[in-house]
This record gives structure tokens, sequence and C-alpha cells, in this order.
């Protein structure tokens, strides 16, 4: 995976209609990075680290592990990972379920 050769150990979620199969020529893809690459550097140049990895159309959410654990707590996250494909878990932030993790 190219994004663990750009940051290391990553989360990665894809949501949307894409992992909801009701996708169509023009959508985008969405995805969910969480790394601890991210840390200290700002949203923008994330997104702009994120995009030099990623094939055109993929829409990407970069978070830290403890961005992340915070977001969890928020109600849109319920449904994006309901509907979501965990590509990789490599902080294990996620049971077999999909249920993100409590510390």
């Amino acid at each position: 995976m190219k994004l663990r050769n750009k940051f290391g150990k990553v989360t990665v979620l894809l949501y949307g209609s894409f992992s909801r199969g009701d996708f169509n020529l023009w959508s985008d893809i969405d995805i969910i990075i969480i790394s601890e690459a991210f840390k200290g550097i700002n949203p923008l140049e994330r997104l702009e680290l994120a995009h030099s990895t990623l094939p055109p159309r993929f829409e990407p959410k970069c978070f830290t592990p403890e961005e992340a654990e915070f977001e969890f707590k928020k109600p849109w996250w319920n449904k994006i990972v309901e509907e979501s494909v965990v590509l990789a878990d490599d902080y294990h932030l996620f049971d077999a379920k999909k249920k993100p993790k409590t510390v």
C-alpha cells in the first residue's frame, strides 16, 4: 500500500458511495487516513501529502490517531463506520464488527 510507504502505520477507511456500491461515473472515492505522521501538520498540508500519494478522484480526510479517537464520539462517525470498508488497520482502532474501539 503506497500510503504505508509515505506515512508508515495507517488505518484507512473507504466510505461513501464506493463502500455502499451506489457509485457512478462521476463519484469521488472517499477515504479516511489515520496516521501519526500527520501530527504537527496543518489540515491543508495533510491533504496535499495525501493527494500526492493517491490517484485522481480520491478525497481523503486525514487524522492523527488521537484526533480520530475524538471524532469517534461524534454522530457523523456512526454513519461512516457503519457503511465503511476497513482497508488497513495498523492502529487496531476497529474491532471485527467495525465499531471504533474505546480506550
